[in-house]
């Protein structure tokens, strides 16, 4: 079941068009996977990396955009984990304006998981990937 979060548009969000400038769409998504950690994996994406030492870099991002998001609008963003291998999981988004609904954008992130002293792939950890697996969208 996906894990949904949300999040006000702030002023600084937007471009002199007063538009979500795209890239912090991507920042948004990366918010809403901070949350989902603490919310699903029972550890906050700080604790991860500060106690256990882990990252999950993205290593490859597509996005598609539908409708814009505007100052003063609150984004609702869906995460979940769509493909979880070895080393690697990909988390898919969905955005949408939660005053109506409208479907905003959708993103999926891979996102490898890294050891952050020795900065190379490690396996996932089966407490984190049962998390991720049990995220799958219905």
């Amino acid at each position: 079941m996906p894990f949904s979060t949300r999040i006000g548009v702030r002023f600084g969000d937007c471009d002199p068009a007063g538009l979500v400038y795209y890239p912090v769409l991507f920042h948004y998504c990366h918010a809403a996977m901070e949350e989902f950690f603490a919310a699903r994996c029972g550890v906050s994406y700080a604790r991860l990396m500060s106690e256990r030492r882990l990252g999950f870099p993205t290593v490859n991002v597509r996005a598609e955009f539908f409708a814009p998001l505007v100052y003063g609008d609150e984004a609702e963003v869906e995460v979940w984990a769509s493909r979880v291998g070895r080393t690697s999981v990909t988390f898919e988004y969905r955005l949408r304006r939660a005053s109506d609904s409208k479907p905003c954008a959708s993103a999926a992130h891979v996102q490898v998981a890294t050891n952050l002293d020795e900065r190379r792939a490690v396996p996932l950890p089966e407490d984190l990937r049962r998390a991720f697996e049990q995220s799958a969208e219905a």
